[in-house]
């Protein structure tokens, strides 16, 4: 049986290299890195808690929509996508 080695991985001039012969008329990318969603967990009091349930449900909002919300009013950059309710709806198909 053959012992399996991983290559090493190429500099970022190597990988440069390598493309530029292979599509050499196709000019380099940027690539964005994803703003891939992740978890804030705060620990606050269960009035505040409450208070806060109320007051999005008053408004028509979820939680997680107000407290974004809140921030961008205080000038914090919020993605639009953390303003949206994307909420999980049953469907009863």
């Amino acid at each position: 049986m053959k012992n399996l080695k991983s290559r090493n991985r190429p500099t970022a001039e190597e990988a440069l290299r390598a493309v530029s012969q292979h599509a050499p008329s196709l000019p380099p990318v940027q690539v964005d890195a994803a703003d891939r969603p992740t978890t804030l967990n705060l620990r606050v009091r269960t009035s505040t808690l409450r208070a806060l349930e109320a007051e999005a449900r008053r408004r028509g909002l979820t939680m997680k929509q107000l407290v974004a919300q809140g921030l961008q009013g205080l000038g914090v950059a919020v993605a639009a996508a953390d303003l949206e309710d994307r909420t999980p709806r049953r469907r009863f198909d």
